[in-house]
């Protein structure tokens, strides 16, 4: 069935309309057209006077909300908690973001993350922020759940089969550990948004008198 949304002002991504209407079917935009074209057999729902209708804000990196510690309560009914608070002020995708924890914390989080996706569109996929963090640069992270990456963290990092796993780490820990360069991890269809290599800072040349 579809439905219409019409406002004083709507922003496409593109571009900004004026007196239009957003045409919905399910959970996909069908059409944007002037509020006037909407046919009468498509229910309409107007917004109050000089509102506007946007995209909706997509947060990557979502500690908590509604009272709730993703950290906490790392389990389908937390991830609902904070999905909802967030809602409320114009996100409607995020990632549920997982401090530096223990790989038992870590396994909750995703098997969570995993079944709440299929019942919420919000829920993009999930974010380990750590634990493979340097120990020097901590900042909120508890050192004591800092480590270096192993072998049986391959598969607790791949992409999720309902979204996407984000991964928040220090380069110098993964290439330690060798993970980021494993063909296991790429195998699971892992894609790094930094070099395999650490960049070094090159040597100064010689000045020649």
């Amino acid at each position: 069935m579809q439905v219409a949304v019409a406002a004083d002002h709507v922003f496409d991504g593109t571009i900004l309309r004026h007196d239009c209407a957003v045409v919905v079917e399910g959970s996909r935009i069908r059409a944007v057209m002037h509020r006037s074209e909407v046919p009468a057999a498509i229910p309409c729902r107007q917004l109050p006077q000089n509102a506007w209708l946007t995209p909706g804000f997509i947060d990557t990196q979502v500690n908590g909300g509604g009272d709730v510690l993703f950290n906490d309560d790392p389990t389908p009914r937390g991830i609902a908690a904070i999905a909802a608070a967030h809602r409320r002020f114009g996100t409607t995708a995020l990632l549920p973001t997982l401090l530096s924890d223990t790989p038992a914390k870590m396994r909750a989080a995703r098997d969570a993350a995993e079944a709440i996706a299929v019942a919420d569109p919000s829920v993009i996929g999930l974010h380990f922020e750590g634990p493979f963090l340097s120990p020097d640069k901590a900042g909120v992270h508890d050192r004591g759940m800092l480590r270096r990456p192993g072998p049986d963290d391959v598969e607790l990092l791949a992409p999720l089969r309902n979204g996407v796993t984000l991964i928040t780490l220090a380069p110098e820990q993964g290439a330690r550990g060798h993970l980021l360069r494993s063909w296991r991890l790429r195998e699971c269809g892992f894609r790094s948004a930094i070099p395999w290599r650490l960049t070094r800072k090159p040597a100064p040349r010689s000045q020649k008198g």
